[in-house]
C-alpha cells in the first residue's frame, strides 16, 4: 500500500473520488485518515514543521511519534483530487501522543478533520488488535445505513443480523458483526470513546443518525466494508418499500456460508432470531 508518498496520495484521491461518486459525502461530510509507514519519512520525503504543537485533549501513547495523512476540516472530499495540498495534510504526533503538528498540506488554512479524535482512537485500538497491520480509517454518511437508524430500533446484534440476512457478502466481509453506536455529539470525545470500544471487536461501526466508520489494512479494505454494508441496507429498504421482506437468508444458510469459507462469526448474533 505505502511504498511511496505519491502512492499514498493516489490512494486517498481515488478513495475520496469513489466516496463522492457513491453519494456518501455531501458538502464537507466524510473524512479519511491513513497511518503512514515510517519508511516514507526515512527514505523519501523531507517534511517540514508547518504549525506549532497542538494539544489533542486526549492521550494516544500507542500512536506516539506516528504520522497520518488526514483529510481537512471543513473540506469537500470531491476537491481532494483537484488540489490535494489544500484539502488534506500530514500530521505528526509528539513522543507522548498528546499533541500533534502539521508537516504538510492544509495550504488553504485549517487543519485535520473535526472527527480527528475518533480517527485517532480508531487507529490506536485497531493498531493494537491487528498488531500494526491496519492503517486506514474512513468515515462517511452512507444514506441507506443512516436511514436504517431512523426506521428501526437497533442495537449491535440486530443491525448485524439484519445486514447478514440481506446480502450474503456481509457475513463473509464482517463475520464479527457491525457495532451500533447510539447518537452522540459529532467530534466529541464521548463519540470517539464509544467507537473505539466497539472497534476492539469489530472493524465497522454505525453511528445512529450520523454515518459509519470502518477500518482496514488499507483504504480499499475499509471502503469495501462500508460498500457491502450499505448495499445490504439498500436491499432491505427497497424490499420494505416493495411490500416487505418475505424472504431472507436463514440462519441455516448463513451457517453454511460460515462453514464453506471457514469464518469465525459472533455466534451469539448468528444464532439469534430477529
Amino acid at each position: 500500500m505505502q511504498n511511496s508518498f505519491p502512492n499514498c496520495l493516489s490512494e486517498i484521491i481515488k478513495t475520496s473520488r469513489d466516496i463522492w461518486s457513491k453519494g456518501w459525502a455531501e458538502a464537507n461530510a466524510g473524512n479519511i485518515s491513513v497511518r503512514l509507514d515510517p519508511e516514507i519519512f526515512q527514505t523519501e520525503v523531507a517534511f517540514e514543521q508547518r504549525s506549532d504543537w497542538i494539544a489533542l485533549g486526549m492521550d494516544f501513547p500507542v500512536l506516539a511519534g506516528e504520522c497520518f495523512l488526514v483529510s481537512g476540516r471543513g473540506k469537500y472530499l470531491r476537491n481532494i483530487e483537484l488540489s490535494p495540498e489544500k484539502n488534506i495534510g500530514v500530521i505528526e504526533l509528539d513522543n507522548s501522543g498528546r499533541k500533534y503538528r502539521v508537516l504538510w498540506g492544509y495550504e488553504s488554512g485549517g487543519g485535520p478533520t473535526s472527527e480527528l479524535l475518533a480517527h485517532l482512537k480508531a487507529h490506536a485500538i485497531r493498531k493494537k488488535v491487528s498488531k500494526g497491520v491496519e492503517r486506514a480509517v474512513i468515515h462517511v454518511h452512507s444514506p441507506n445505513l443512516i436511514t436504517l437508524t431512523y426506521a428501526l430500533d437497533l442495537d449491535t446484534p440486530r443491525i448485524s443480523k439484519l445486514l447478514w440476512e440481506m446480502h450474503a457478502e456481509c457475513i463473509v466481509m464482517f463475520p464479527e458483526g457491525v457495532e451500533f453506536v447510539l447518537w452522540m455529539l459529532p467530534g466529541s470525545s464521548e463519540l470517539a470513546d464509544a467507537t473505539a470500544k466497539g472497534l476492539k471487536r469489530r472493524r465497522i461501526a454505525v453511528w445512529q443518525f450520523h454515518g459509519v466508520v470502518a477500518t482496514g489494512r488499507n483504504l480499499d479494505a475499509a471502503f469495501g466494508l462500508i460498500d457491502v454494508a450499505e448495499k445490504a441496507a439498500e436491499n432491505y429498504l427497497k424490499t420494505m418499500a416493495g411490500g416487505g421482506v418475505k424472504n431472507k437468508l436463514t440462519t441455516q444458510q448463513l451457517q453454511a456460508i460460515v462453514k464453506h469459507f471457514n469464518l469465525k462469526p459472533d455466534t451469539s448474533i448468528l444464532n439469534m432470531e430477529i
